[in-house]
Parts: C-alpha cells; structure tokens; sequence
C-alpha cells in the first residue's frame, strides 16, 4: 500500500471519529395485528452528542400510544446510548405507517429512523356459535346491609339541619339580648343637657369664644328643628326667623331668638368676643329660650286638644 493511500485511509478514519456520527434502530414486535391489540416498538439511538428526541405521538397520529417509557440514557466514553419503549394500538382497520422520527443533535445535524408500516385487522367473527335471545333481568333479593349507607346519611343530613336550628336560634335570641331600646329624650331636656355640656367645656374661660358659639347656634337651631318641625340647621340665622314666622310665632320670644343668633353670628364671622356680662346673659337667655318654646308649644296642644 502506497504512502498516499495509506494518507487517504488514515484521514477517512479520523473524519469517521471527529465527525457526528448518530445510529438510529426502531424495531416493532409485529408489524400486523387486530385492531384493538397492541405492538411494542422499542427505539434505539446511538450518538456521538446529545439527542434532541421528538414528539413521537404527534407524529405517529393517527397511531395511539398506549403506553410510553421514559428514555434511558448511557454514556459510555462520550457514545450516548438512547432507548425508549412504546406500546401502540388502532381502533381501525388497514395499513399505517409511522414516518421517519426526525433527531437533531446539539449541533444542528438531523437524522432520521426508518419508517414502520403496519396492517391492522378487523376481528373476525365465529359464525359457529349460536345466537341466543337476550335475557331478561334477574330479581336480586333486597338486604339491609344495603341500604344502611343511605339510612345514616339521612340521619345525618338531619342532624346536621337540626344543629344549624338550634345554632341559629340561640345566635337569634343572644343578638335579641344586646339590643338595647334607648329611648329618645324630649327635645327641650335634650336641649338643656347639651346646653349644661357646653358651659362645663368653658370654651369662652378658654379663649375659645368662637368654638363655644359655634356650638351653641348649633344647639338651638337642633332644638328649634325637633320642636317645631322645621329645617334650621341648613338655614342662615334670618332664614330660621322666617320660617319661625310662618308658624304664628310668639313675636316677643321671636325677639329674643334673633337678638341671640345674630349676636352669635357676630361673634362667629366677625370675631368679636363678648365681655364676661355679655356672655353670661347670651347663656341665660340661650336656657330661658329653650323653656319659654317648650311652654308655648305645650300651650298651643293643649288649647287644640279643648
């Protein structure tokens, strides 16, 4: 052998091992069976790189798997041995064909396995067995045990609706229990405690004058409101007067009223701040209004009533 063809063999050899070299072996127990029977395929790969393995069961459609085992891998010396074993089945008759599997390497290089035909059978029919009517319905005698499951679980079902009864009802009567009925004061009481209140903040002593004020119009204006039915606490001090008017209003405690709620407005928007005198008197008048109202309404129910 020459020294040129001895270079020839020796560059064939080491492209053969430095190149990607991948085997690829599908084998099926059978290739014809009954529709309904299955065929082990067993699928062996034999690389140089690591395997990207395909979607066999999309593939193979309308082939079904009915079984597919994991693939096992062994690398011994840098050859990657691959082998995967799958179960497939049809439900109709004729000729099927898995294609070609494509495998990828790491590399980029594809290769293919061999394609699988296949022929699947219809059952065949034993024509010598005879033909029997269908049978009626066989009476099975009735047992206890049977149906105790369903006795219990209507006891149960029971139970259960007499527990949530009792649970609601007691629920029911101890919410009953912690409702308290508190009952709502006279309008002139009410008016003559907050009025009392007030006086114990000693806002005015405090250098609060316009925050004492400002309560204390709110105060009769409220009161105003549940005496005589009307909407003072959104009206200005001369829209309370007029509707005090148009409910035939004693012209003297009239008076008395719009003196106050002027004054106090006086106090509230121009920031003037009342002597000592002054103060006690606005307060004076502030309880004498309160029961001077309360006693002519009075008046007027009892003179409706003769």
């Amino acid at each position: 052998m020459t020294v040129k063809q001895l270079t020839y063999l020796l560059f064939i050899l080491i492209h053969s091992f430095c190149f990607s070299q991948t085997d690829i072996i599908i084998n099926a127990d059978t290739n014809q069976a009954f529709i309904g029977d299955v065929i082990q395929i067993q699928l062996d790969v034999i690389s140089n790189q690591d395997i990207q393995w395909p979607e066999i069961a999309k593939n193979i459609l309308p082939i079904e798997i009915q079984k597919i085992g994991e693939i096992d891998t062994l690398n011994e010396g840098g050859i990657y041995r691959y082998s995967q074993k799958l179960n497939i089945q049809q439900f109709d008759s004729g000729r099927f064909v898995i294609p070609s599997l494509e495998f990828i390497q790491i590399n980029g290089d594809t290769f293919y396995s061999d394609s699988l035909e296949f022929q699947f059978l219809n059952i065949p029919l034993d024509t010598n067995n005879v033909i029997f009517d269908i049978k009626g319905l066989k009476e099975v005698p009735f047992h206890l045990s049977e149906a105790k499951p369903y006795i219990f679980g209507f006891i149960i079902i029971v139970l259960g609706i007499l527990l949530l009864i009792y649970i609601s009802r007691k629920f029911t009567l101890k919410n009953t229990e912690q409702i308290k009925v508190i009952p709502i004061a006279p309008c002139e009481e009410e008016a003559i405690n907050a009025l009392k209140s007030l006086e114990k903040e000693k806002l005015y002593e405090k250098g609060n004058p316009k925050e004492h004020y400002v309560k204390l119009t709110a105060i009769l204006k409220h009161y105003l409101d549940r005496q005589f039915v009307i909407e003072s606490m959104e009206s200005t001090s001369a829209e309370t007067i007029e509707l005090l008017r148009e409910i035939d209003f004693d012209s003297i405690l009239m008076k008395d009223i719009s003196e106050l709620l002027i004054e106090a407005d006086l106090i509230k928007f121009a920031k003037g701040v009342p002597k000592p005198n002054e103060h006690r008197t606005m307060m004076s008048k502030s309880f004498d209004i309160v029961l001077k109202c309360h006693k002519q309404m009075t008046e007027k129910e009892v003179n409706v009533n003769v």
